[in-house]
């Protein structure tokens, strides 16, 4: 994609070959809070700052200088956010992604996704899946979120980088969670047999490899012995994700329900344009850890009450930093708590553990659901 002022830099470096973050993060400051190539809404945010971010923010530490903005992201126009660096938005070859979040803590947050890093971001995926034994060419199936949430889009893509065949069906996470909110725990039964229906019939009919799916929605699967049958014969890996699983459920599951199938927990977030498979090579029996693409994307595990790194090995809320040529967003404070680790390469910032969501964010309960 043609972009003005735009020279080989950080910003373009793959995902898989981490440039230094202090790079990474001053060229990240020039092109984002420069007039001829920084997108209307971070020019305006630069009118409220203290500080000028091209001189004062150099490595990762100093991005906590700026507020968190994400709430913003719930009513922005989308064209405010692109960057005038990759030109007019009718000009583009290929138009933006939009994707947006679960509606877990009230109105969606709205972002964006342009061909360059959409392209680095799944090829990223991409690459930790192979490390799983994903193969080219086995059919998928997303008993998962389409539509807005960039999970479906995602899941999609990557099943065309492994040459496969996608099935998907119709799954809307925001009704589920609306139908939990007011009690109605029938209706909510009757919605989870209608998805359990819809991939039963995919199943039958089709030879699936590779399922992705979310723990409360194979959970109900669970429930039919004949489909329990029938994901043995056919799926060699589950991809899991969207909603926490607890160890317990996933060694049972793991050992006893699917013996012979290999389980792969992933943790993604649209606000940082990915999703990350677990660490591969680790004790099955371990809770998952899950390494971000850093510098690119940035986790800390944090006391919220004083911004403070926990210890390795204790849970904290986590934080995240994201930080690509399309899109800047520093300073998010998440709706999940995880466990603290290093990461896997020693890059900047931490792997977590054992996500799992407050109870409250923002002052609106927290409603997982299907998703």
């Amino acid at each position: 994609m043609e972009m003005t002022s735009r020279a080989a830099s950080a910003l373009d470096a793959t995902w898989d070959s981490a440039p230094d973050a202090r790079d990474l993060i001053q060229e990240a400051m020039a092109w984002h809070f420069d007039k001829r190539t920084g997108s209307p809404f971070w020019q305006e945010q630069a009118k409220k700052l203290d500080f000028d971010p091209r001189k004062d923010v150099r490595t990762v530490d100093d991005l906590l200088l700026f507020p968190n903005i994400v709430d913003e992201l719930r009513h922005v126009r989308i064209e405010d956010l692109v960057p005038r660096g990759y030109g007019a938005i009718d000009s583009l070859p290929v138009p933006p992604v939009i994707g947006e979040s679960g509606g877990t803590t009230g109105a969606p947050k709205r972002v964006f996704m342009l061909p360059d890093v959409r392209e680095q971001s799944w090829a990223w995926y991409h690459n930790r899946l192979t490390e799983h034994g994903i193969k080219d060419g086995d059919n998928w199936l997303g008993v998962m979120p389409a539509g807005p949430h960039m999970a479906g889009v995602l899941a999609g893509d990557t099943a065309a980088r492994f040459r496969s065949i996608f099935f998907t069906l119709d799954l809307d996470p925001r009704w589920a969670k609306l139908v939990i909110g007011r009690g109605a725990a029938d209706e909510l039964k009757a919605y989870v047999t209608h998805i359990v229906n819809q991939a039963e019939w995919i199943l039958q009919s089709q030879d699936i490899r590779v399922m992705c799916v979310t723990p409360p929605i194979l959970e109900a699967m669970c429930q039919r012995d004949h489909l329990v049958d029938l994901i043995n014969e056919k799926v060699n890996t589950v991809i899991y994700g969207g909603t926490s699983m607890d160890p317990d459920t996933r060694h049972l599951l793991r050992t006893e329900v699917f013996p012979n199938v290999t389980f792969v927990s992933i943790f993604g977030s649209t606000m940082i344009f990915c999703a990350m498979p677990e660490r591969p090579g680790a004790d099955p029996d371990s809770a998952p850890i899950f390494d971000p693409p850093s510098p690119f994307s940035v986790f800390s595990v944090i006391d919220p009450e004083t911004a403070h790194p926990v210890a390795y090995g204790e849970r904290g809320q986590v934080l995240t930093h994201h930080i690509t040529r399309n899109l800047f967003l520093p300073n998010n404070l998440d709706r999940d708590t995880g466990i603290r680790h290093e990461h896997r390469f020693g890059y900047p910032g931490d792997a977590v553990s054992e996500f799992k969501p407050v109870q409250e964010f923002g002052a609106a309960p927290v409603i997982e659901g299907v998703y």
